[in-house]
């Protein structure tokens, strides 16, 4: 099926505006602009572009979301919370034989759409999911040094750190998580198997400027470990870190008091998460970065490569630039993929790293054989 409009959901957001810009950049094609505020919308959009149109649509109104999806090729959604939304945008999608990025999705959402994975690929669509930082950007990284660096690693080690505006959207869905137990704390790949770290781990790092020296803790997720599945990296570990551990704490305390139950209870939670998080070093601008070392062969020699993948600005941009980006290798992608993917399962590595070099994306790398 050929891709001639796209669509973007939740475009008033920091996230979709910033699809909205990549996409206004890198394709001719039409646009369809989807928010719950009309006039706002307008407001935002008015006098951009010729090829741009806007449309009133909730999510969770169900004619107002299935009338969106019938009139595209392809949508983008960037609306949320998530876990709020679950798999509502992916199955009018589906109904509407349309291409669907999300910025967002999990593990849950992953399943729930394996059990329509028939109905996919019967109708030649390709969906793909957690197509923003992390996860998403947090495998794809990883997996394009091994495409393109190592022919095999015996060790991977990777952090993600990152400074700039977080919204309440994206904090409720870090409480969900938390309720959820998604992911696997202290842990790490083995082969692609989750095994507990035992032992010492790092507990503060220096990182490259302009991240600095950072509390750390170690966290997998299934799509990290899909990752090191496809690409048969011995022993793999990622680290979440933070500024200060008043954030790693107010993790361990909304998880250890189960500040969950009721929806009251998440969106007090996802508010104390939002004060931590909205703290900035002073003289730092915003950032979002990802460095990683690892060890390996390449060309029968033993060798170890650093690399920093580092983006000027807060992590809702780059999603936004990333989830916009997957689309238009979707689009031009005559022999895409049709079922539904991760990120990094579903697009080229290569590719989209290639491609966000191009939009102030810098990559930093080192090779260096060892002795």
């Amino acid at each position: 099926m050929g891709i001639k409009k796209i669509g973007i959901l939740g475009a008033t957001g920091v996230v979709g505006h910033a699809a909205f810009q990549t996409i206004l950049s890198r394709t001719n094609d039409p646009i369809l602009l989807g928010g719950r505020n009309l006039e706002k919308l307008s407001e935002l959009f008015t006098g951009t572009d010729g090829r741009l149109e806007c449309q009133q649509v909730d999510v969770c109104n169900e004619e107002e979301l299935h009338d969106f999806c019938g009139r595209v090729d392809l949508v983008i959604n960037c609306a949320g919370p998530s876990k709020q939304i679950v798999d509502k945008v992916a199955v009018a999608c589906l109904k509407h034989a349309v291409h669907y990025v999300d910025v967002s999705g999990d593990e849950h959402l992953y399943q729930q759409l394996l059990m329509r994975k028939q109905e996919i690929e019967e109708k030649g669509l390709l969906f793909i999911i957690s197509a923003g930082v992390y996860p998403g950007l947090s495998e794809v990284f990883p997996a394009y040094v091994a495409e393109n660096d190592l022919d095999e690693i015996d060790l991977l080690e990777v952090f993600f750190a990152g400074q700039g505006g977080f919204s309440l959207n994206a904090a409720y869905d870090i409480v969900c998580s938390i309720e959820e137990d998604t992911g696997w704390g202290m842990s790490y790949f083995k082969q692609g198997e989750v095994k507990k770290i035992d032992g010492p781990f790092h507990r503060n790092y220096s990182l490259p400027h302009p991240a600095g020296k950072r509390d750390t803790y170690p966290v997998v997720t299934k799509e990290f470990g899909l990752m090191t599945k496809q690409h048969k990296i011995e022993s793999a570990y990622f680290y979440n870190s933070y500024q200060s551990n008043a954030i790693l704490n107010q993790f361990v305390m909304i998880k250890a008091l189960q500040q969950y139950k009721t929806e009251e209870q998440k969106r007090a939670s996802a508010k104390l998460l939002l004060e931590q998080f909205e703290t900035k070093k002073p003289g730092v601008k915003d950032f979002t970065m990802f460095h990683l070392h690892a060890t390996g062969k390449r060309d029968g020699k033993k060798v170890r490569v650093f690399s920093t993948l580092l983006y000027p600005g807060d992590w809702n941009r780059i999603s936004g630039i990333i989830a916009a980006t997957v689309a238009h290798l979707i689009a031009e992608d005559q022999n895409r993929k049709t079922g539904c993917f991760f990120v990094a399962e579903g697009v080229s590595a290569t590719g989209l790293i290639d491609a966000l070099r191009e939009q102030q994306v810098e990559l930093m790398h080192s090779i260096m054989e060892m002795k």
